[in-house]
């Protein structure tokens, strides 16, 4: 396996939410390269990601649409980050 080094520069107070991310990750390597895939919208989807979206579901976390109560589905709306993560499964 080959390994190619980047470097880039962070300006410690306009990148400072960046910064804070970067301190509080294990691997920040890892981290970096997750966050730019799921900026191209390469992100992984795992079916631990998808069953986790469901439960979340079924336990009302989500933004409730406009005319209906907290916990309830807009209509036959998805929440966006539920159909985004479905959407990138490729399904």
């Amino acid at each position: 396996m080959s390994r190619q080094t980047v470097t880039f520069v962070l300006d410690t107070e306009r990148d400072r939410d960046i910064v804070h991310w970067l301190e509080a990750q294990e691997n920040k390597s890892a981290a970096i390269r997750e966050a730019i895939r799921e900026h191209q919208g390469h992100s992984t989807v795992t079916l631990a990601d998808v069953y986790e979206a469901v439960l979340e579901l079924r336990q009302g976390h989500w933004v409730a649409g406009s005319g209906t109560e907290a916990g309830e589905p807009a209509g036959n709306e998805e929440p966006p980050d539920v159909a985004a993560a479905l959407d990138s499964l490729g399904v």
